[in-house]
């Protein structure tokens, strides 16, 4: 019996010891996500600050042998994250990537990790907050949060058929939903 009882004590600390590294891996995965995001804004900022001879919105910036479109501010936030222009699942562990569409189509949706370095704010976010993003070709767009939903991972139709000009989405937690802000068009500017 008692042979029992320090087994289960034995698993019970291997299992607290394999969560404690997990959330330690997580945790440096995170920060390494925010501190690689943060590198290449400061680079897109640099390259939307030269002249383009003939403004095109369909420039990108390549930095570190990927194709970024600009990238997303959220004054209320206090952040601001590039955006890949191709979506590849390993690429949001860098930054959110475009899912489908176009900012100057009117359809755009854009996928990013939950991170709290990334996406993982969007929570925090509110109906009537601005959410601007700035392209390379140094166009900006100017969005309001219209509204805020919860959307089952499966349905994809609903995610890229819709009214809304800007949708940014994300996992919750464990992988059942996603968690999707939807944004308005205020103005488009060179």
């Amino acid at each position: 019996m008692r042979k029992k009882g320090r087994i289960r004590m034995l698993l019970g600390v291997i299992l607290i010891v394999m969560a404690g590294l997990l959330l330690g891996h997580n945790l440096i995965e995170d920060h390494l996500a925010g501190s690689s995001a943060k590198k290449v804004v400061t680079s897109l900022k640099a390259s939307t600050g030269t002249k383009v001879a003939k403004p095109s919105l369909k420039k990108t910036a390549k930095v570190n042998g990927t194709a970024y479109s600009g990238y997303l501010s959220f004054p209320s936030l206090g952040l601001s994250l590039p955006v890949a222009a191709k979506w590849r699942f390993s690429q949001l562990e860098v930054s959110p990537a475009t899912y489908y569409g176009k900012p100057e189509n009117r359809d755009w949706v854009v996928a990013g990790h939950n991170f709290t370095t990334q996406f993982g704010k969007l929570t925090n976010l509110n109906i009537g907050d601005t959410v601007n993003f700035v392209g390379t070709s140094g166009y900006t767009f100017v969005y309001r949060v219209a509204k805020m939903e919860i959307i089952k991972p499966t349905a994809i139709k609903k995610m890229v058929d819709n009214k809304y000009d800007l949708s940014l989405f994300t996992c919750n937690y464990d992988g059942t939903a996603r968690y999707t802000v939807r944004c308005s068009l205020v103005t488009a500017k060179r």
